[in-house]
């Protein structure tokens, strides 16, 4: 079957776009964005979502400090960018695909991750009309081939919507998380302008670093900062129950194009360890 017919696959939408579209460029291309990178064993990534002219590098830093740990599944937990509401959405495909490729989806741990909670639904649609999960899979690919993966959109930064997560993480992965990456596909701001965006990029590091998941919501949801994974992260960070130290590992601003009068997006590759 093609597999651009197959429907228990999650389609690229952002290749030639957002990174190259030919299999052989792009691995090329992610080979060049890890290749000379520190390693490390994280356990928990903060990584950005956008073309690889801006991110790819970051995002290439970001996978590498997990590199050297052995990891057969990837927790990716993005936002939704596009009618938030409360609920937390998981797929029905069963892969996502890449110019590199098919990654299975490991449905044990979706089943267990959804249980019987209400606010938890299976829903291709919103998995469609968003980039910040598929924006990862190369470096996955590349990096750890062997993994599978469960891709996670969370809606409102709500106190209430990440307790359901953090329950949703414990109950799959309470028990055995040894070989488990964590991800969190977020940008550190939103289009706006330059010296704004740092200063809401630099409050947001300033609060995370902290490991305080409620003060992080309370951050966003006052309008201090703009990290769109801010509720993502929060959620991972209650589940995980530990102190973490925090490594940021790159930053990037990007200015926009003309026509968005030089607004500007911060992004950062994060790394947090387990102490």
């Amino acid at each position: 079957m093609d597999d651009r017919k197959d429907k228990t696959v999650r389609q690229a939408i952002v290749e030639g776009i957002f990174y190259p579209a030919e299999k052989e460029e792009l691995t090329a291309l992610v080979e060049s964005f890890t290749q000379n990178n520190i390693r490390g064993k994280s356990t928990l990534l903060y990584t950005p979502h956008a073309g690889y002219s801006a991110a790819g590098r970051l995002i290439g830093r970001a996978f590498s400090s997990a590199s050297d740990r052995t990891i057969s599944e990837v927790v990716i937990i993005s936002p939704v960018h596009r009618e938030e509401n409360d609920m937390i959405i998981l797929p029905r495909f069963k892969f996502f695909s890449s110019p590199l490729g098919k990654i299975p989806v490991n449905m044990k741990s979706l089943h267990l991750f959804q249980g019987e909670e209400k606010t938890i639904i299976r829903d291709d649609i919103p998995h469609l009309e968003e980039h910040a999960i598929e924006d990862q899979l190369p470096f996955i690919q590349h990096l750890f081939p062997e993994a599978s993966i469960l891709p996670v959109l969370m809606g409102k930064t709500t106190i209430k919507l990440a307790g359901k997560l953090a329950s949703a993480l414990e109950r799959a992965y309470g028990d055995n998380r040894e070989n488990v990456l964590f991800v969190v596909s977020g940008n550190l701001s939103t289009y706006t302008g330059k010296e704004d965006s740092l200063a809401v990029a630099d409050r947001a590091l300033s609060l995370f670093s902290r490991g305080d998941w409620r003060s992080i919501i309370e951050g966003s949801r006052a309008g201090e900062i703009e990290a769109c994974g801010a509720g993502a992260l929060s959620a991972v960070l209650k589940f995980l129950g530990k102190p973490l130290s925090m490594d940021v590992l790159d930053r990037f601003e990007s200015v926009g194009k003309e026509s968005e009068k030089g607004k500007t997006v911060a992004y950062g590759a994060l790394s947090f360890i387990e102490e």
